[in-house]
């Protein structure tokens, strides 16, 4: 989110641009990379979520639910299996569910910056060249 973030204040704030068509497409640019990285967060939280976390079992490290396809999400007693760290399922599922949702919401985020730049991008060249003039 970092580079999209830094492309969309920076291209506001740019007053002697050459082209602001070409700005708008910079935004475009900056969106879809928003885009992209919003949905590499939902896929590998989500998977991550889906697999559970590593702990410490009766029998070492390992995945005790990953091969339940996210069933020990609705089953708390099943938590047990994991010894060290403590908490961690709680804690896992409480930061995965944080990142999907800041997932969703970049991604809205940057949907809209990516419509609001490319109606900028093709109407204002065509749009906005009329000159408005205050003097009476």
């Amino acid at each position: 989110m970092l580079v999209p973030a830094v492309a969309f204040t920076t291209l506001g704030k740019c007053s002697c641009c050459w082209n602001e068509s070409l700005m708008m497409c910079g935004s475009v640019l900056a969106a879809v990379v928003g885009l992209v990285g919003s949905a590499y967060c939902f896929i590998v939280s989500g998977y991550a979520l889906l697999q559970g976390p590593q702990c410490f079992t009766s029998y070492g490290w390992s995945y005790p639910f990953a091969d339940q396809k996210g069933r020990y999400l609705l089953q708390p007693e099943t938590w047990t299996r994991c010894l060290q760290p403590v908490n961690i399922i709680e804690w896992n599922i409480t930061l995965l569910c944080v990142l999907l949702g800041l997932a969703v919401l970049e991604f809205i985020i940057c949907l809209l910056q990516l419509g609001n730049g490319l109606v900028n991008a093709v109407c204002r060249p065509c749009c906005y060249k009329q000159e408005y003039s205050l003097n009476a």
